[in-house]
This record gives structure tokens, sequence and C-alpha cells, in this order.
């Protein structure tokens, strides 16, 4: 009886503990929130470039098989929401626009 007790009252603190941890992140993935000043040069010029004088509501950046790539969100002047890719090194990967996806000649 004292075994089961022991039991029941192990599994309750694991299901509590267990329910208060986050998800773990993919193996390889590493995803914060950037600072716009943080951003490098060429990944600030190319956002700039693709964002059609839209707002940039935030930056991502995200490593993916030890590559880092940037995600921007912008608002446009049209109030549409869209998601410009880059590259570390500025290139442009993709701008995803509503439910349509662009891809890049340049990757």
């Amino acid at each position: 009886m004292k075994i089961k007790s022991i039991m029941q009252t192990a599994l309750a603190a694991g299901l509590l503990v267990g329910l208060g941890l986050p998800a773990p992140a993919k193996a390889g993935e590493d995803e914060k929130t950037m600072d716009w000043k943080d951003l490098p040069p060429a990944v600030q010029a190319t956002i700039t470039a693709n964002a059609n004088g839209g707002t940039v509501t935030e930056v991502e950046s995200e490593t993916k098989k030890g590559k880092v790539v940037y995600e921007a969100d912008v608002k446009t002047a049209g109030k549409k929401e869209i998601e410009i890719k880059v590259a570390a090194d500025g290139t442009l990967i993709k701008v995803k626009a509503g439910d349509e996806d662009k891809d890049s000649d340049k990757k």
C-alpha cells in the first residue's frame, strides 16, 4: 500500500513539473528575437530593399543546420503582412506575402 501511494505521488509530481516546462527545441535549431540595430548591415539593407516601404514589426534569427537565417515580419502600407527571409551575408532567401511564396533566384 505504501509503495502505491509513493508511486502516485511521484507520478503526480512528474506531471506537474512536465506541464510547466517549455517544449524542447529541435536539435540544431535556435530562434531568438533581434533588435534592428543588432542585425548585420547587409541583412538590414536586404530587408529594407524588399519591404516596399513597409514597417518592420519583428525580426528573428534562427539557426538551422548551423546556418543563421533572419526572418523579418513586415506590415505594408496596405496593411498586408509579409515575411522576408535573409541569409547572414544579406542574400535574399524568400519573400512570403500572405498565402503566396516568392523564392529568390539568389540561393
